[in-house]
């Protein structure tokens, strides 16, 4: 099996027993539960989104087409700023 080893000072050691104590784990147990939990909340922030094959062309073909610009916009970035009138 795997092992991972850390050095920490007395104070975070101490902390992290007391937390331990509070849930009822060990330290071990815990600072797994802790560092697993907080692994998922990172990955959880870039989510994967998975494309069959036709959705990807579909997507790319987005991609790769012409930027087709709103004559709205294009009036809208055309003026002058007001600071400038």
């Amino acid at each position: 099996m795997p092992q991972v080893n850390f050095r920490t000072s007395s104070e975070r050691l101490a902390v992290i027993d007391r937390a331990a104590e509070i849930r009822g784990l060990t330290r071990t147990e815990f600072v797994l539960r802790s560092s697993e939990a907080a692994a998922i909340d990172i990955l959880n922030e870039r989510p994967v989104i998975a494309l069959d094959d036709e959705a990807w062309d579909d997507f790319v073909a987005a991609l790769n087409a012409p930027v087709e610009i709103d004559p709205a916009v294009k009036a809208r970035y055309a003026r002058k700023p007001q600071w400038e009138r």
